[in-house]
């Protein structure tokens, strides 16, 4: 007896939903066919089913199936089971499938306001089945606990048990106000930058430590900066470059306007910096298809000559 009681449940619950098809069928025959599995494979199991209980649900003849009783009362208690459970599945499936449901998604709020507006509208203009919800934040959020579809994460990122998809890269640039440069130390070499003023994205040792390649030789210098401000807005640092308080490096595409109108220039012009990978973060590789398809979009935005204007 307690090896009927341990039968796996998984197998318990397919073997329901053999039953409730034969009953609806009044045929094993013709269950059998809707199942697609031979219908010596359908009689064996239902029998194991009936073992199992411990009673007939069925009775078999030549020509007909009789329902017992028992298993008229066991079919009014499973056969609403076995269609939810149908329902549930076809449901999911579709959601591999068709965009629909409310996109959850973490970013900063640098990137949201620079690079979502234009992709946002698009997305939800040919996926009309979803919402979104941003939380705009370059905190470290718990995607699973948190409930978030996805997280939008720029440069190198600590190990944990999420999936990582680089969605594009950016290309960070060094610019300073020309005021700034004007009563600056000169600046001709990487090296002068350790005389700079310098506005970092966070005083730590990574933050303080800025990797140049010539653009001519391939020449690679790592250079430790100071300055008197650091912090995680690019809004914020962008801002502080224009007033001349130091040097910043910022995502070219988000200075592209100051550049062209002179008030900000760019600082060694003949050395660039590493390009930066932005990766978009998920729980699992499985995922609805908002997300995938709101990866894919803003993969192929990112890539156009002119991001978020062509998709």
């Amino acid at each position: 007896m307690a090896q009927k009681k341990d039968a796996p449940s998984m197998q318990l619950l397919r073997d329901i939903a053999l039953f409730v098809e034969v009953v609806n069928t009044r045929s094993f025959t013709t269950a059998a066919r809707h199942l697609d599995i031979p219908a010596s494979t359908l009689s064996r199991r239902i029998n194991g089913l009936e073992q199992q209980i411990g009673l007939r649900l069925l009775n078999r003849t030549t020509r007909k199936v009789e329902v017992t009783d028992a298993g008229a009362a066991y079919y009014a208690k499973c056969a609403h089971l076995v269609e939810e459970a149908r329902v549930a599945h076809e449901d999911l499936l579709s959601n591999t499938m068709q965009a629909r449901g409310t996109l959850r998604l973490s970013c900063s709020a640098d990137f949201a306001n620079h690079y979502l507006p234009d992709l946002l509208v698009q997305y939800t203009q040919r996926y009309p089945q979803v919402d979104v919800e941003l939380d705009l934040t370059s905190r470290v959020v718990d995607l699973v606990a948190e409930n978030f579809d996805a997280a939008l994460r720029f440069g190198k990122l600590p190990d944990s048990g999420l999936v990582a998809r680089t969605i594009a890269q950016v290309q960070p640039v060094l610019v300073a106000s020309p005021l700034y440069l004007r009563h600056a130390p000169p600046l001709l070499r990487p090296e002068q930058l350790a005389q700079q003023m310098c506005i970092r994205m966070h005083s730590s040792q990574s933050g303080s430590r800025w990797k140049l390649v010539n653009n001519h030789s391939g020449e690679t210098q790592v250079i430790s900066v100071q300055g008197r401000f650091a912090m995680p807005s690019v809004s914020l640092i962008r801002k502080l470059a224009l007033k001349g308080a130091g040097i910043a490096v910022i995502d070219k595409a988000l200075v592209q306007d100051e550049l062209k109108a002179g008030a900000l220039v760019l600082a060694l012009p003949q050395w660039r910096l590493m390009p930066v990978d932005l990766h978009m973060l998920t729980p699992s590789r499985l995922m609805p298809a908002r997300v995938r398809l709101f990866g894919d979009l803003l993969a192929r935005a990112l890539a156009s000559p002119d991001p978020l204007l062509t998709v």
